[in-house]
Order: structure tokens, then C-alpha cells, then sequence
């Protein structure tokens, strides 16, 4: 019975910092998937600009960029679903969540 106790002990030992540390790693590769997402709509954004003659502090929408530019709309993976804002010309996407990481020129850790 205490050979039990001993091993379950060890395993609530183990999961205990293991959690954590997945949980860290989760929140790293979500915001590095998001810091990719901007990327691709920020250089999708000045494709379209080039192609069509667009003036530098034009609003841009999605749907313009969809599907000729991108294959489809991106959306954070800590957004809830949220779509990312294109804005203008010039200035760079933003992400829903305002979260620190979240931006187009995000370095890492």
C-alpha cells in the first residue's frame, strides 16, 4: 500500500511541473502562429496595394485580400475566432486579443 502512495506521489510530483511547462509552451507557439498570421496579411496587404495602385493610408478589408492574396482568413489561435484588422495602408495589422506578443514584429523570448 505504501509502494502505491509512493508512485502516486511521484506522479503528482511529475504532473505538477510538467503542466506548467506545457502550458508556457502553449502560449509561446500561440503567439508565434499569431506574429505569423500578421506577417502574411501585413505582406498580402501591400501585394494588393502594388497590384491595384493603392495609396498609401487606404483602408484595406479582408475581403479583398481573400482569396487572391491569401487562401483564406486567418484568426488568432487565442482570439476565439476573432479575425484579425487589416487597417490601412502602410500601418501594420493588428491582432484581437491586444496581447503583449501578438504583433507583426514580435522576436520571442
Amino acid at each position: 500500500m505504501v509502494e502505491i502512495m509512493v508512485v502516486l506521489f511521484i506522479l503528482g510530483l511529475l504532473i505538477a511541473v510538467a503542466v506548467p511547462s506545457w502550458m508556457s509552451a502553449r502560449t509561446r507557439a500561440q503567439a508565434r502562429t499569431c506574429s505569423a498570421n500578421l506577417r502574411q496579411i501585413a505582406v498580402a496587404k501591400e501585394a494588393y496595394a502594388m497590384a491595384n495602385r493603392v495609396a498609401q493610408g487606404e483602408p484595406v478589408h479582408m475581403n479583398q485580400l481573400v482569396p487572391d492574396y491569401l487562401q483564406a482568413e486567418p484568426f488568432c489561435p487565442a482570439g476565439g475566432g476573432q479575425s484579425y484588422t487589416v487597417g490601412n495602408i502602410g500601418e501594420p495589422p493588428t491582432c484581437p486579443t491586444g496581447l503583449p506578443n501578438h504583433t507583426v514584429f514580435w522576436e520571442g523570448d
